[in-house]
Parts: C-alpha cells; sequence; structure tokens
C-alpha cells in the first residue's frame, strides 16, 4: 500500500525538477520513481503474448529522461519537448500503444516514448526489474508504425 505524503510533488514537478537539474547541471540525483500503475491493455497484451512485465508499475528515471534529451538527439532534430516528457505519465492512455518484440511503444503520431516491460536497474543500491521509461524521441515518419515489426495493442 503507498503511503501519501503530504506536499510531496506531482508526477509532473518530479519529472520537471530532474528536467531542470539535467539542464542546470548536466544530471541529476532524484531516485527512479513511479508514474503510476501500467494499463490493462499493455498487461493483457504481454500476458497473452508471454511478455514478462517486471512490474505492475511505470516508473521513470533521471538517466532515462537525461539519455532522451541527450545532445546528439538533439543535434538531429529529435528532442521531445520538456512539455511532453511532463505530460507523457498521463497523456500515454490516449497514445497509441504498439510492441516492436521488445519493448512498448506509446505514441501521439508526432513523438514516441519507449517503455521496456522488464529492466534492470538500480533503486536505493538494489538492482531491481521494472517497467521502465527508456527514452522519448521526435517521430520522424508516421508511416514508421505500418513496418512489420510494429504490433498495434
Amino acid at each position: 500500500m503507498q503511503r501519501i505524503i503530504e506536499n510531496a510533488p506531482t508526477i509532473e514537478e518530479l519529472i520537471a525538477a530532474v528536467l531542470n537539474d539535467i539542464s542546470q547541471k548536466g544530471f541529476s540525483s532524484v531516485m527512479p520513481f513511479s508514474v503510476g500503475c501500467i494499463e490493462v491493455r499493455m498487461s493483457q497484451f504481454a500476458d497473452a503474448n508471454g511478455v514478462e512485465l517486471a512490474s505492475n508499475e511505470l516508473y521513470m528515471s533521471a538517466k532515462q529522461l537525461q539519455h532522451s534529451m541527450r545532445a546528439s538527439k538533439n543535434a538531429k532534430g529529435l528532442v521531445v519537448d520538456a512539455s511532453e516528457l511532463i505530460a507523457f505519465p498521463k497523456r500515454r492512455f490516449s497514445m497509441d500503444l504498439y510492441y516492436d518484440g521488445e519493448c512498448f511503444i506509446y505514441t501521439n503520431g508526432l513523438s514516441k516514448f519507449i517503455v521496456h516491460p522488464n529492466y534492470k536497474m538500480k533503486i536505493s543500491r538494489e538492482l531491481v526489474a521494472k517497467v521502465n521509461f527508456i527514452t522519448a524521441t521526435k517521430v520522424k515518419d508516421p508511416a514508421e508504425f505500418t513496418l512489420p515489426k510494429y504490433r498495434k495493442i
């Protein structure tokens, strides 16, 4: 059972704080955090197709948010706006969801958000597996999702 902490930041505030740390210092020391439960459609697809989901919550981490904003991606014009990253935890429910054989991909047609179903990461010095946000990228060609490797959920 999750405790509700008075005056705790919202998920959006937490993501914004991490992005601010990255922009100010180049890194953030915020520990990986849950942004909410995984969706029923993801869970049902995973059960029906033998995909192991490491947790029933979706996690984000400073490391992965930093990966989304890296310079090489920025140079190619592929960095997703901070406002989209901040809104992702709530907006994902209205996005299209695909599976590419390895990861789940949320897309709104303009950006895509990659989620690994069984990602190993350290939380409080312990190596754990979680359903984890990996990166976000602008979509260059919306026809990408018609490729055979993508299965719409």
